[in-house]
């Protein structure tokens, strides 16, 4: 099988995969073990138990795990809280995610998968050391998902993050990308599946170009609550939410800081350059473009009315899709690693040029760090680091 990145180069290192997709997800999966979501020996002995490298193989190790863990817990499980028992949980949370890395929406146990995981980590919450809770934003009719947590019970006022993910990700793929490292430094902690993100495709809200909405009806909520410090709010988004971040910081000054993982203006210029010369018809790189296709509210398909569709979206985001860096007012940290496309690099360094504010601040990862990945997702206490203590002397200043 080829060693050439199928959907798009998102690392130059390898930890067991040829395909570099595979190892990509295998190795996302196992940096979630900063935050408990995975162990390593039982990550590796999953891809070591796959029979071949194939997706059905994928989809049987990781949801045999996931149910395995699953189970364990549920035997013992006690409303006292258990340190164990939170991390056999977050473990199966992210084990039966992982399988959703390579499972189409019409899987027949894509959503049950999606159930389970969500399942398994609304059964860790009462076992956290700190409060996190589930919490909605209503928006156009629809209703979105996502969590709230905090350092302490109290209503004490809180510089507020708002973590905004990619485009494959649910609102507990945000908790494990930043996990309890911003509530040492004081903060409350929000995120919220968008339109196109967790399940909202299957209720009709999909990805579009305008994102800042919905960006802007979160902000709506929780900056009604009286223990939010209205003027320390970050949004910091990784992957695709490096671009809604762009274009919500653009648009509502009331965020009063954002960090980009990586910066993408535009997504055209950013996301599609990579694509060229994509091998379409290896199998693993269709189940990762339909399940983006379902995202974006499309099919992949040779029907008029699909294609139609299609250019529809792409008019869309040609003509709305696009961050004027210039309108965003407020301090910017970008973020990259080294180990991305070339083109992700060079827009990294445009945008830092252009940004307005002079507390703005690029960091690129390398290899030597250990964080060349795509969003450093084998090692998230650099960026993580990196991200909170510009904050912190953001907010001193």
């Amino acid at each position: 099988m080829s060693e050439q990145a199928t959907f798009a180069q998102r690392s130059q290192r390898k930890v067991y995969f040829k395909h570099a997709d595979l190892d990509y997800y295998l190795m996302w999966v196992m940096g979630r073990e900063i935050y408990e979501g995975s162990d390593a020996s039982e990550c590796m002995a999953a891809a070591q138990g796959m029979n071949a490298h194939t997706v059905a193989e994928w989809q049987r190790a990781w949801l045999e795990l996931a149910h395995r863990l699953e189970t364990q817990a549920n035997q013992n499980n006690t409303p006292a809280p258990n340190a164990t028992l939170r991390s056999h949980y977050l473990r199966a949370c992210s084990y039966y995610r992982a399988a959703l890395f390579l499972m189409p929406p019409s899987h027949a146990q894509f959503q049950s998968s999606i159930a389970n995981m969500q399942a398994c980590f609304a059964r860790a919450l009462p076992h956290f050391e700190f409060p996190i809770a589930p919490i909605q934003v209503t928006h156009r009719g629809h209703s979105y998902h996502g969590y709230l947590w905090k350092p302490d019970n109290t209503a004490q006022k809180r510089p507020l993050l708002i973590v905004v993910g990619g485009i494959e990700t649910f609102a507990e793929d945000c908790y494990f990308m930043v996990g309890n490292s911003p509530l040492a430094y004081g903060y409350n902690v929000l995120t919220i599946d968008l339109p196109g993100q967790g399940t909202n495709p299957s209720a009709g809200a999909y990805f579009e170009a305008r994102m800042q909405h919905s960006v802007s009806a979160m902000l709506d909520m929780v900056l009604a609550r009286d223990d939010i410090d209205t003027e320390r709010v970050a949004v910091y988004g990784f992957s695709w939410g490096g671009h809604v971040v762009c274009k919500a910081a653009q648009h509502d000054k009331r965020i009063k800081a954002v960090i980009a993982n990586p910066a993408m203006p535009d997504v055209f210029r950013a996301a599609l350059a990579q694509q060229k010369g994509v091998n379409r018809s290896d199998p693993i790189s269709q189940s990762v473009f339909k399940q983006v296709a379902w995202r974006m509210g499309l099919k992949i398909s040779l029907n008029p009315a699909d294609i139609g569709r299609r250019f529809v979206k792409a008019y869309d985001y040609l003509m709305h899709g696009k961050a004027n860096i210039s309108q965003i007012t407020c301090p910017m940290l970008c973020l990259a690693g080294e180990g991305e496309p070339a083109i992700t690099l060079k827009i990294a360094h445009e945008i830092y040029a252009k940004l307005p504010h002079p507390a703005k601040k690029l960091a690129i990862f390398t290899t030597a760090q250990n964080g060349e990945a795509h969003c450093q997702i084998n090692n998230l206490a650099l960026p993580n680091q990196t991200m909170l203590a510009w904050l912190d002397e953001l907010w001193k200043a």
